[in-house]
C-alpha cells in the first residue's frame, strides 16, 4: 500500500468513525442537559425524560431493520442516508419551540442513529486487509467508549458555557465532514448472497418486539414491573418475538438468517455484550447518581470524573483488539467481564465520605475491563460467522448492548429504589429519636419531625442540596412561628421568646449535622447494597464470554481458529 492509498483509507476510516461518534456520543450528551431543558419548556422530569427514552426507543427497534436493508440495497448508502437525517434531526433539536416538538425530532434522530451506526464495522473491516482486523475493532471499540463516556462531560461544558441546544448544534460539524468524506471515499458494499426482496412481516414482528421490550423496560420506573401496562407490554414483546421467529423460518429471504443463531460463539458474544452494558450502566447512571447525591458533586464534576472510565477503556481497546488476533478472543473476554464484575462489587465499598479518588479508580478499573472485552467480543462474533452477514451480525451486537443499558437502568433503578427506600426508613426513625430526645420545644419537635418524614429517595436526586434546603425550611419555619408568637405576645414577653427561638435554633443547629451523616451513611448502604447484587448478576457473563470465540489450533505453526460453520 503507497502512503497515497494508505492516507485514502486513514481518512475513510476517520469518516466512518465520525459519524458513529456522535451517534452514540448523543445517547449520553443531552442528560446533563435536561434540567435546563426541564427549566426553559417549564415541563417536569417525567415529561423531560421522553427527550432520551424516545431516542433510545428508536435507536434500539430501527437498528436489525437498518441492518438488513444496508445488506441488500448498500451500506455506503444507507450510511449517507442516516447522516442527512442525523444532520437535519440534530438542527431541528437544537430549534425546537416546545418540548412535544422536541421529543418528537430526538425520536426522528434516534432512527437515523440507528441507520448509521450497524453499518459502520461492515464499511470500516472492508477497508483494512484481515490481519488488521483486530487493530481495526480496537480502534472502533475505543470510539465507543470515549463517544458514550464522555458525553455527560463534554454536554456539561457546552451546558455550562453556552446553552442547552448547544448539545444538538455541536454535531452539525462533525456530521457534515463524515458526510463529504464518505460520499467521495466510501466504495460500495453489499450482502452479495442477501436477496432484493424485503421481509416486510420480519422486520415489523421484530421492531415491534424490541419496541414492546424497551418501552416496558423504560416504564418499570413510573408503573412498576408488576403493573398490568408493563406486563402487557413484556406480554407483547414476547408473543412478537415468536412471530417473528415464526415468519423467519418460513421465508424464503428472511431479514435474520436463524442458521446465525445456532452459532454458539455469535450467541454467547452477543450475550455477553449485553452484560458489559448492564456492567457499563452502574458506571455511568448509578455512579452519577452517587456522586451527585452522597458526594455532593455538580452534575458536570461527576462527568468529568466518570470520564475516568472512557479513558482506560479507549487505552485498553486499542491494546485488546490486536492481542485477541493472535490469542483469541474467549480469554481476554473472561477476564475483562471478571474485571467488570470485581470493579462493579468494589464501589460496593464507597460510603459517603469516600474521597473523589476513590471513585476515581474503581471507574478506571470498570473502564479497563470494558476495554479488554468488549473489542474480543465484537471480533468473535464477526470473525466466526459467514462474511457476507458482516452487517446484520452488527445489527445483533449493537442491538444487544443497547437492550444491555436498557436493562441495567430499569434493574439499576428498581433495586436502587428499593434498597433506598429501606435505608432511609431507617435512617428516618433514628432522626425522629434523636428529635424527640432533644431539649427542643414541642412544637419545633413537630416541625423538624415533619421536614424528616418528607425526605424520600426522589427528594434527593437533586443532591446533598436538597437536604441543606430542609434544614433551611426548618429554620424558616422557627423564624415565621417567632413572628407569629412576638405579634401575639405583649411587648415585656417579647425578649423571653426571643431567648428561646434563639435556643430552638441553635439547638437544631447543632442536630442537624448528625442527622444528616446518618442519612448520608444509611444511603450509601443502599448504594452499596445495589452494587453488590449487581456484581452477582454479573457473574455468568464470565463463564459464557468464555464460549464466545472458537478454541485456537496450531495449523503449520500457526495459531488459527477451528473452521466455523453456520449450521
Amino acid at each position: 500500500m503507497n502512503n497515497l492509498s494508505r492516507g485514502r483509507t486513514i481518512l475513510t476510516f476517520i469518516g466512518i468513525i465520525l459519524g458513529y461518534f456522535i451517534a452514540l456520543l448523543d445517547t449520553t450528551i443531552v442528560n446533563i442537559a435536561l434540567p435546563k431543558t426541564a427549566e426553559y419548556f417549564n415541563r417536569d422530569v417525567r415529561d423531560i425524560s421522553w427527550i432520551i427514552n424516545g431516542y433510545n426507543i428508536a435507536f434500539a427497534v430501527l437498528m436489525l431493520t437498518a441492518s438488513r436493508i444496508a445488506d441488500q440495497f448498500g451500506r455506503k448508502k444507507l450510511f449517507l442516508i442516516g447522516l442527512i437525517l442525523f444532520t437535519l434531526t440534530s438542527f431541528l433539536c437544537g430549534i425546537a419551540s416546545t418540548l412535544d416538538l422536541l421529543i418528537l425530532f430526538r425520536v426522528l434522530q434516534g432512527l437515523s442513529a440507528a441507520i448509521i451506526v450497524p453499518v459502520t464495522i461492515p464499511l470500516a473491516i472492508q477497508l483494512f486487509p484481515k490481519e488488521k482486523h483486530g487493530a481495526v475493532l480496537g480502534i472502533w471499540g475505543a470510539i465507543a467508549g470515549v463517544a458514550s463516556a464522555s458525553g455527560p462531560a463534554l454536554g456539561g461544558i457546552l451546558t455550562e458555557y453556552f446553552n442547552w441546544q448547544s448539545v444538538y448544534f455541536v454535531n452539525l460539524p462533525i456530521a457534515i465532514i463524515s458526510f463529504i468524506v464518505s460520499y467521495i471515499l466510501i466504495k460500495e458494499s453489499y450482502d452479495k448472497t442477501a436477496s432484493k426482496n424485503i421481509d416486510i412481516a420480519g422486520m415489523l414482528t421484530i421492531s415491534a418486539a424490541i419496541f414492546c421490550f424497551t418501552l416496558g423496560l423504560i416504564e418499570t420506573s413510573d408503573y412498576g414491573w408488576s403493573s398490568f401496562y408493563v406486563l402487557s407490554l413484556f406480554a407483547g414483546s414476547l408473543l412478537s418475538l415468536t412471530l417473528f421467529i415464526v415468519v423467519e423460518r418460513r421465508s424464503k429471504d428472511p431479514m435474520l438468517p436463524l442458521s446465525l443463531m445456532r452459532i454458539s460463539t455469535f450467541n454467547a458474544s452477543s450475550i455477553s455484550l449485553l452484560f458489559t452494558s448492564i456492567g457499563t450502566s452502574a458506571g455511568s447512571f448509578l455512579i452519577a447518581f452517587y456522586l451527585t447525591s452522597l458526594r455532593n458533586m455538580s452534575v458536570l464534576e461527576a462527568g468529568m470524573t466518570i470520564i475516568a472510565s472512557s479513558l482506560t477503556a479507549t487505552v485498553f481497546s486499542v491494546v485488546s483488539g490486536p492481542v485477541s488476533e493472535k490469542i483469541g478472543g474467549r480469554f481476554l473476554a473472561s477476564f475483562g467481564l471478571t474485571i467488570i464484575t470485581v470493579a462493579v462489587y468494589l464501589f460496593g465499598s464507597l460510603d459517603a465520605d469516600s474521597s473523589r479518588f476513590d471513585a476515581l479508580w474503581r471507574l478506571s478499573l470498570l473502564g479497563a475491563g470494558l476495554g479488554i472485552s468488549v473489542v474480543p467480543l465484537f471480533g468473535s462474533a464477526v470473525n466466526n460467522i459467514p462474511a457476507d452477514k458482516l452487517g446484520i451480525v452488527s445489527g445483533v451486537t449493537n442491538v444487544a448492548r443497547t437492550l444491555g443499558m436498557v436493562v441495567g437502568v430499569a434493574l439499576l433503578a428498581t433495586m436502587l429504589s428499593s434498597n433506598m427506600k429501606n435505608e432511609l426508613s431507617t435512617a428516618r426513625d433514628k432522626a425522629i429519636q434523636t428529635i424527640q430526645a432533644s431539649e427542643l420545644d414541642a412544637s419545633m419537635k413537630d416541625g423538624m419531625i415533619t421536614s424528616i418524614q418528607s425526605m424520600n429517595i426522589e427528594s434527593l436526586q437533586e443532591g446533598n442540596a436538597q437536604q441543606k434546603m430542609t434544614l433551611e425550611k426548618v429554620l424558616e419555619q422557627v423564624d415565621q412561628r417567632e413572628k407569629e408568637a412576638f405579634l401575639q405576645a405583649p411587648s415585656q414577653k417579647q425578649e423571653t421568646i426571643k431567648v428561646a427561638f434563639d435556643h430552638n435554633r441553635e439547638q437544631i443547629k447543632q442536630l442537624w449535622p448528625s442527622i444528616n451523616a446518618e442519612i448520608r451513611s444509611d444511603m450509601a448502604k443502599g448504594f452499596s447494597s445495589t452494587f453488590h447484587l449487581v456484581s452477582f448478576l454479573l457473574i455468568p457473563s464470565i463463564f459464557i464470554a468464555f464460549f464466545s470465540d472458537k478454541r485456537r489450533q496450531k495449523v503449520n505453526g500457526e495459531t488459527k481458529r477451528t473452521a466455523v460453520s453456520s449450521h
